[in-house]
């Protein structure tokens, strides 16, 4: 018989006269939770089974034993589950039922029944789907950051680690992998049996499993063996791919155990490629989870698309290391997983890529997307206050992401590689299957040099924003002063340096020319017009790729800034430029910012003006390039720009596969894409063109993403209206990735005058995307809905919203302050 009390705070004082606890837990982990049972709890086993049914409707059994030393009595035991209360079907130890309740997401056990010391208990429930990815003929888990209490009762935290022993009955035809090593596979009946090996000590968050129908390919490189599992159809794209997605694995594993000397960590290695999987990768210590589509690319990818598969691969070893072996205390320290996993992976894909100009990649990679994000009014610093695990998704983004990198790296100029090595090396033997936090490294390096690295973190780490600079002079030489900071005192300590030029105008000043200082340099309009006059210059200064680089970024960040902006003539500094340049990260860059001025500040009637000779422009760099990559790059900003009949003429000559372009191969997702922005600018032709390609799409995942989006694209409006209202639904939410696609759609800048109306409703379910989606999603959430909006109707949507809302949560005003800050700046 399950017992469930009904929930008052007094009735939690009842349960042991010698509790402490007198007031309902919160729901998440609170900081205070997380202290209580990091002092009192060790030595967590885990061992779970879950029943897969055959039916994605069905529910998932689950019984798991939890056994623990424990040492004290004097409060109740808590355990998470984020599910209803009617998922807990019973409670038993010692083979008896016992009472229980049912708080908040809680499960409550009064420690009358508990030893002091050894205890188990065993608990049979439903699993909750929240972070269960669920299809058809597969799934996976995602639990990252407090998510594996929504499907299993457990201590949902990162500090206490824990061993876990997985058994999944599933489908007889499904394959199925998990942390631990399979180590045994049974058939009972129609169904299959997988059990696999205890992990090594890992927190809750990186517990994992993945099972469907999927491919398997293994390879044993230098004594390694890993099993790849996939969906892709494609056996082309795999044969393609399969070979350097095992090399870069074995590559960068092999580099990561030179650099710490320590051994790869968890045993077995194995990798699952998801089709729409919500990031680019999870590092699932024995089973990682990657994006498919970033691992398996189209013929002739851009050096982009190389080195960003080659990227993440690398950082996502990395976390075997810096996440995995030793991981952050609590949350708000989730950003030295990774940075350490991007500083590491900048440093690891360098030699498979020695004709890339690493410090140029490294300064496009990381700078304007941490600047987008330091620019706004919602800009937070790298290690944040979290008070509630609940809330821990909100830590995520460009942030510590892509600052907390550029950080590090000054960090390492700072005390010189071989101490930052050494450092590592001891910081990861101290904490080998243990917690640590960013003091305590600071701590480590601090013992050995002069330097006060702790007062430098202070500002770096643990204040938000970025610094701004003017050209000054000091004893007749050009110095970069920095403005006086919004914090009062507060000094960004960095080397700066500047270019200079001597002209008949006089000298001009190049601010950070090496484009290592992070911070908004402003160039004066002599400098910025010499630049583009003389662009690619056979010298010293203009032929050096960074260089170049540094001065579109610091255009860039001017142009966002000043008043008088001036979209039209941006424009055409683009296009007079790109004639002019041959490399890749350049060209990429460079398109970023014409594709995002074009539509979003230019205004219809500039846009108008400068079609048809920028679409011409466009096109015959596709034509003329020899370089593969670079005429991919060329071919999807033509995608995006395109407006013209003669233009989408091409367009759709492409599509239909009548215009052949030689080196240009086209794979079935840019074939949906054309389709996609056909039905978007012809809307006279858009259902046909739609029916069409659904008719064509082989791939079963590609076409159900295909079949979601389309509604989307609709030419009647009533049919978009309904499809958004569909949105307010959870359940019609799920595939995240397909969401933002086809918010992408529904507030294109040619549709965005009609999306207006879309914007408060999807504001105000923000707090409820933040609950029930994963980390990036609220952020994507809003980039999806605002990024094709510049109208003051837009700006004043978010402006009332803000205004009416005075008490809304920081953490997610910062993320719609972060997402709205470009909609704002056009506005103005």
């Amino acid at each position: 018989m399950r017992i469930v009390l009904l929930v008052l705070p007094c009735l939690i004082v009842a349960m042991s006269s010698c509790q402490k606890q007198s007031s309902s837990p919160d729901k998440g982990v609170s900081l205070a939770l997380n202290d209580r049972r990091k002092q009192t709890l060790k030595d967590i086993r885990y061992d779970v089974i879950f029943d897969i049914p055959s039916q994605k409707s069905q529910q998932i059994q689950g019984v798991i034993q939890i056994t623990f030393n424990l040492n004290a009595l004097d409060s109740a035991l808590v355990l998470d589950f984020n599910a209803d209360s009617s998922f807990v079907k019973h409670v038993r130890i010692k083979d008896k039922q016992v009472d229980y309740q049912f708080v908040n997401e809680h499960i409550i056990i009064p420690s009358r029944y508990l030893n002091e010391g050894g205890n188990s208990i065993q608990i049979s429930f439903i699993a909750g789907n929240l972070s269960l990815n669920c299809s058809e003929d597969y799934l996976y888990t995602l639990f990252v950051p407090d998510r594996a209490s929504t499907c299993f009762p457990l201590f949902d935290q990162p500090n206490l680690k824990a061993s876990y022993q997985l058994t999944l009955k599933t489908p007889g035809d499904w394959e199925a992998v998990s942390n631990g090593k399979l180590i045994s596979k049974a058939r009972e009946g129609e169904r299959g049996v997988y059990r696999f090996a205890e992990t090594k000590p890992i927190s809750s968050y990186l517990f994992a499993f993945a099972a469907g129908k999927f491919f398997k390919a293994s390879k044993q490189i230098d004594g390694r063996e890993m099993t790849m599992y996939y969906r892709e159809t494609d056996t082309a794209k795999v044969n393609r791919n399969r070979d350097e997605v095992f090399e870069l694995h074995a590559k960068s594993l092999a580099w990561l155990e030179d650099y710490t000397a320590v051994s790869y960590p968890f045993g077995k290695f194995d990798f699952v490629l998801l089709p729409s999987f919500q990031y680019g990768g999870m590092e699932h210590p024995g089973a990682v989870f990657y994006n498919e589509s970033a691992l398996f690319l189209d013929e002739n990818p851009s050096v982009n698309r190389l080195m960003a598969r080659a990227s993440v691969i690398a950082h996502e070893s990395a976390h075997m290391w810096f996440g995995d072996l030793v991981t952050m205390d609590w949350f708000n320290d989730v950003w030295l997983k990774e940075v350490f996993a991007n500083f590491m992976a900048a440093k690891i894909v360098q030699p498979s890529f020695p004709e890339i100009n690493h410090e140029l990649r490294f300064l496009l990679a990381h700078y304007p997307n941490a600047y987008e994000i330091d620019r706004t009014r919602g800009t937070n610093p790298i290690l944040q206050e979290l008070g509630n695990l609940k809330n821990a998704g909100t830590l995520y983004g460009a942030i510590i992401y892509m600052k907390a990198p550029i950080v590090m790296r000054k960090l390492e100029k700072m005390i010189g590689a071989d101490l930052m090595q050494q450092s590592l090396r001891e910081y990861l033997r101290t904490y080998a299957f243990k917690n640590a936090r960013w003091d305590d490294l600071i701590g480590i390096i601090d013992r050995q040099t002069p330097q006060n690295i702790a007062q430098w973190s202070n500002v770096w780490v643990k204040t938000p924003g970025m610094p701004a600079y003017e050209i000054g002079e000091k004893d007749y030489k050009t110095i970069l002063t920095q403005v006086t900071d919004s914090v009062s005192g507060r000094i960004w300590e960095q080397p700066l340096t500047s270019k200079e030029r001597d002209t008949q105008d006089g000298k001009l000043v190049f601010p950070n020319g090496d484009g290592i200082g992070y911070g908004y340099f402003r160039m004066d309009s002599l400098s910025k017009r010499y630049f583009i006059t003389h662009y690619n210059e056979q010298d010293s200064i203009f032929s050096d790729p960074v260089f170049k680089g540094a001065m579109w970024v610091n255009i860039w960040e001017g142009f966002l800034r000043e008043s008088q902006s001036n979209p039209e003539a941006l424009i055409d500094d683009l296009l007079e430029t790109l004639p002019k340049e041959n490399n890749p990260l350049l060209i990429d860059y460079m398109l970023g910012i014409l594709q995002t001025n074009w539509w979003i500040f230019a205004g219809q009637q500039i846009r108008e003006a400068k079609q048809e000779s920028a679409e011409k422009l466009i096109w015959k760099l596709l034509i003329d390039t020899k370089d593969k990559g670079i005429k991919t790059s060329y071919f999807r900003a033509f995608k995006n720009l395109v407006q013209t009949p003669p233009g989408l003429e091409k367009l759709r000559s492409l599509w239909n596969g009548k215009l052949d372009v030689k080196d240009l191969v086209l794979s079935e997702d840019d074939k949906i894409s054309m389709a996609y922005e056909l039905a978007l600018k012809q809307p006279e032709v858009s259902g046909a063109v739609l029916q069409e390609q659904l008719r064509n799409t082989k791939n079963p995942d590609r076409k159900a993403r295909f079949q979601f989006v389309i509604p989307a694209l609709d030419s009647a409006e009533t049919v978009r209206d309904r499809f958004f209202e569909s949105l307010q639904n959870e359940t019609n939410r799920e595939k995240e990735a397909w969401v933002i696609e086809a918010l992408g759609f529904l507030h294109h800048p040619l549709r965005a005058r009609g999306a207006v109306k879309y914007l408060r409703p999807s504001l105000n379910i923000l707090k409820e995307i933040q609950l029930t989606g994963d980390i990036f999603f609220p952020t994507r959430w809003l980039h999806g809905t605002f990024s094709g909006h510049s109208s003051r109707e837009a700006a004043q949507v978010v402006n009332a919203f803000l205004a009416e809302n005075q008490d809304y949560p920081q953490f997610l005003e910062n993320k719609i302050l972060q997402e709205t800050d470009m909609l704002q700046r056009a506005a103005r």
